[in-house]
């Protein structure tokens, strides 16, 4: 007689602001395993998705993209009660993973600000790696990392590019205790 261990669900929150690619990145992670819905008392879509890697088990939560965490509509409202747990009958996400738009990086990083001082376990998804290096931007990313104090990986959602490498990031966020950032 065998028995097995039973593993939680590893919650995933996606944050980042509008055209970042997160979408992108929700479908190129969860692929057709997804379903919509809306937030209870609000006509705010939800997705959710599930993937699999190594022995872990992922629920991704598409947020509505925000530009910060100070909510100014029922959109970004959701974004901030679903980080907070502040959301019946849902819980708070296990780790956040952030999707900046690396051709972009200074607006980007008001809200991984934000969310960094939330102290919940997070994942930067520096996207659109390929834009920036197109308009010749050069990104040192583990200096960013080092900076941040999380995990940063660089990654193309929509040719996913460096998608294992992010699931494990995001595997290893979910049991790791949260690092310190550099002042």
């Amino acid at each position: 007689m065998s028995t097995t261990i039973a593993t939680k669900t590893i919650r995933v929150a996606l944050v980042g602001n509008p055209n970042t690619g997160k979408s992108t990145l929700f479908t190129a992670l969860a692929g057709v395993r997804q379903r919509v819905g809306n937030y209870p008392g609000v006509t705010v879509e939800k997705k959710i998705g599930h993937l699999r890697h190594a022995d872990h088990e992922f629920e991704l939560v598409d947020l509505p993209g925000t530009y910060s965490l100070a909510p100014r509509s029922p959109d970004e409202m959701v974004t901030v009660d679903l980080l907070l747990g502040r959301h019946a009958g849902d819980r708070s996400p296990d780790v956040v993973l952030s999707i900046i738009d690396a051709s972009n990086l200074e607006r980007n990083l008001f809200l991984v600000s934000q969310v960094l001082a939330l102290g919940l376990p997070t994942v930067i998804a520096l996207n659109m790696v390929d834009l920036a290096r197109d308009r010749q931007m050069e990104i040192n990313v583990p200096a960013l990392a080092q900076r941040l104090g999380v995990p940063v990986i660089a990654v193309q959602a929509n040719r996913r590019i460096s998608m294992e490498e992010l699931k494990t990031a995001l595997a290893a966020a979910a049991i790791a205790p949260l690092p310190t950032r550099e002042n």
